[in-house]
């Protein structure tokens, strides 16, 4: 197995590559601006994908054990890691090949020879595609924001999220670990990937849905005058008025009762 380079924070790239000078040159590349992970095949790249946590994989196509296709197909297969973006490099032009990369779900497709920056770019374009995806959910909470594929484990996980989170908002005692258990999954398995789709932490994720609807609210009733600030407050599920209060003025840099007068305009 390949020697494993020790992570530090920040963004962590798998490298999966046979060719031991090919490797060593991608990670040359990559070295000043990304933490680096290294595999020779899809079996190591499996097992350190197990043990360390990975942002982003890198992989050739052609490989011995098990090929990149191979490997991208286990990762989408696997709910633990299917998140993380995939990048197949690869000597094939055939377009058969490269239909079958993004039936596996890979992310993009990058033919060798590339040139160095041309792989910066790839890279970075790719994980700001997604950051950029996130933020705007972040703001009103729509699914289809995330721009993750109609079929895929992930999808079907965020629209699971998203109706648990909807029928228990009102509960103020409904907590992360209630969260884990209405999906069937630990808490950490929750966090984690919340943390890489949306961007926000289980807790961080409730919270931000609520301050969604209680924004809703506040908006219907500048006209209506149905709910005050603390009936909309506990209508989604805060019992302390002044947290509702410090935790929408975060949220939308604006206090809900300025919103709810109208002086945000």
């Amino acid at each position: 197995m390949v020697p494993v380079m020790q992570p530090s924070p920040g963004i962590t790239i798998l490298v999966v590559e046979d060719n031991n000078d090919m490797r060593r040159f991608i990670c040359s590349v990559l070295r000043d601006k990304y933490n680096l992970l290294e595999a020779s095949n899809g079996e190591e790249a499996l097992s350190i994908l197990l043990s360390n946590q990975v942002d982003f994989i890198i992989s050739d196509l052609m490989m011995p054990v098990m090929d990149g296709l191979e490997l991208s197909r286990r990762v989408k297969e696997d709910f633990a890691i299917s998140h993380i973006p995939f990048l197949m490099l690869t000597a094939k032009t055939g377009q058969e090949s490269r239909l079958e990369s993004y039936r596996v779900g890979v992310d993009e497709y990058l033919l060798k020879p590339f040139d160095e920056e041309l792989l910066l770019t790839r890279i970075s374009n790719i994980l700001e595609n997604k950051r950029r995806h996130q933020s705007k959910f972040n703001i009103d909470m729509d699914v289809d924001e995330l721009n993750i594929e109609d079929e895929s484990r992930d999808k079907k996980f965020i629209d699971q999220v998203m109706e648990v989170v909807k029928n228990n908002y009102k509960n103020s005692y409904f907590e992360v670990g209630d969260f884990a258990e209405a999906l069937g999954i630990s808490r950490s398995l929750l966090n984690k990937k919340l943390q890489n789709l949306t961007r926000q932490s289980a807790t961080k994720f409730m919270r931000n849905y609520r301050m969604s609807i209680a924004r809703e609210l506040i908006l219907k009733n500048r006209k209506t005058r149905n709910m005050n600030v603390s009936e909309i407050a506990y209508e989604v599920g805060f019992n302390d008025s002044k947290y509702f209060t410090r935790c929408f003025t975060r949220q939308f840099n604006v206090t809900p009762s300025s919103m709810l007068n109208g002086d945000d305009t």
